[in-house]
This record gives C-alpha cells, structure tokens and sequence, in this order.
C-alpha cells in the first residue's frame, strides 16, 4: 500500500510545465477526435481520459529513468511522446468501451 501511495503522490506531484504540455497536446488531439464521435459533446469525458493515460505514461517514463528531467530539449521530446502513447491508448480505451457497448446494446435489440 505504500508503494501506491508514493507513485500516486508522484504522479500528483507533477510540475505544472509538463502537465501544461500535456494538457494542450491532449486539447489539440480532443479537439480534432471529436469530430470523429457520433456525438461530439462527449469529447467532455473523453478529454479527461487522455489526460490521464498520458500523465500516467509520463509517470512511467520518469520511473523508469529513460531522460534527465533537467535538459530541456529530452524534457520535452519525452512528453510529446508521452503524450502521443497517452492518446493512443486512451482513444483505443474509448473505442474498445463504444464497440462494446454496441454490440450489447445491439444483442438487446435483437432480443425485444
């Protein structure tokens, strides 16, 4: 349990340079996802779920030592790309729920 809490602090203790980074890449990705959603205000909770999966990326990077947090140029290389795998699996996420919910929605039609 306490090796949660540390992580968990961690990932809550993030500078606010990286999660501003993250929070306009993850914008930008939201804003051009939503018109691919059948219905566009739920871009509301799915912006949310990018967020998070790339933060939790970026925690893992950081973890893992891959760059020096202190040089700028590896600082923001290894965000962007924490942020691109953040919006990878948070859209696979989000299109793995639809399909689901589609296809149980879709056996309860049939069975009316």
């Amino acid at each position: 349990m306490s090796a949660f809490i540390r992580h968990f602090d961690s990932l809550i203790g993030v500078d606010w340079q990286t999660i501003s980074v993250i929070v306009v890449l993850c914008g930008l990705a939201a804003h051009f996802l939503k018109e691919y959603l059948a219905t566009p205000p739920m871009i509301v909770f799915v912006y949310p779920v990018l967020v998070l999966f790339s933060a939790l990326v970026q925690h893992i990077f950081v973890q893992i030592e891959l760059f020096p947090p202190k040089k700028l140029d590896q600082w923001l290389m290894w965000t962007i790309l924490a942020t691109i795998c953040g919006n990878i699996i948070g859209i696979l996420l989000v299109a793995a729920l639809a399909r689901l919910r589609e296809r149980l929605g879709g056996r309860r039609a049939a069975t009316r």
